[in-house]
Order: C-alpha cells, then sequence, then structure tokens
C-alpha cells in the first residue's frame, strides 16, 4: 500500500471516533435525567404523536353525502373516504381522530388497514373513531326516514 492509501482508513476511523465522543458528550450534557425540564420536552413529543384533528376537510363524500364544519349530512346511506395523509416523508401526523354524535339511531361501517367494522349507534351516543396514515372509509346508513345527522367533534370531544 502507498502511504496516502494506507492512512485513510486510520483516518476514517479517527473521525468516526471523534464523531462518536461528541454524540456522547452532548448527550450527558443536553440530556435531560430526571429533571423537569426533560418531561416537558418528552410530553411535547408524546402529544404530538396522538396525531391530530379528523375534520370535514379530511371526508369525501360519494352522491348523499355532505360533509361541512363539524356536520357530517347523510340522505339514507353514504360512505365518506377518509384520504389518506401524512405529509411529505410521512412526517405528519401519525392519526386523525374524531368522536361521532348521531343525532338519530345509525349503523357505522368503518373500514381502517383493511379491517371492516360495523356498529349500531343511538341518538347522543359516542363513536370514538382513529384513521392511520392509509386514511379509510366511515359508511354511514340512517335509520329513519329522511336522513340524518352526525355531529363531527374533536377526539374526546
Amino acid at each position: 500500500m502507498s502511504g496516502a492509501a494506507g492512512k485513510r482508513p486510520v483516518i476514517i476511523v479517527a473521525v468516526c471516533a471523534a464523531v462518536a465522543v461528541t454524540v456522547l458528550l452532548v448527550g450527558v450534557s443536553c440530556g435531560g435525567g430526571n429533571r423537569p425540564g426533560a418531561r416537558d420536552w418528552q410530553d411535547s413529543f408524546a402529544g404530538a404523536a396522538q396525531g391530530s384533528s379528523l375534520t370535514a376537510g379530511d371526508l369525501e363524500g360519494s352522491s348523499g353525502c355532505t360533509a361541512t364544519g363539524r356536520q357530517l349530512l347523510v340522505a339514507g346511506s353514504c360512505a365518506f373516504l377518509i384520504k389518506p395523509f401524512g405529509g411529505a416523508f410521512g412526517l405528519g401526523p401519525p392519526t386523525k381522530r374524531a368522536t361521532l354524535v348521531p343525532q338519530q339511531a345509525i349503523d357505522i361501517e368503518v373500514v381502517v388497514e383493511g379491517t371492516r367494522i360495523g356498529q349500531h349507534v343511538d341518538p347522543g351516543k359516542t363513536v370514538p373513531l382513529t384513521f392511520g396514515k392509509s386514511g379509510g372509509q366511515l359508511g354511514v346508513t340512517c335509520l329513519s326516514a329522511g336522513g340524518c345527522a352526525v355531529q363531527l367533534l374533536e377526539a374526546g370531544g
């Protein structure tokens, strides 16, 4: 081996060691340990992992469906498509959540990640919904003549 080529692996190992030591020192000096500030910092990330609210803008209704503001209006039966989300490089919220509150008795069918779930819901009862980044589908069937209205509230609301 020539002199320059023989020194290259040693230089690479030295640079890697320097980076590792720097990361270790920064982690020790800036690490939270059990300090209260670290808990606040970690809680901010935990809050981001909870996801965001599912809104009418996330829904695409079929014929007979209308989603405006915080209300879904259904004429008989329809399906709302929840559009995929996540943003560039999938860095958006991991989930979108909402709470459904029907004003009349309805049957719902939710499709999330390929799993289909059906449920009867009486007026005023709440149904929590959570959709992952690939979106899904929300089917609503009114059990009263003339259509029905469903409130789409923020999760937990």
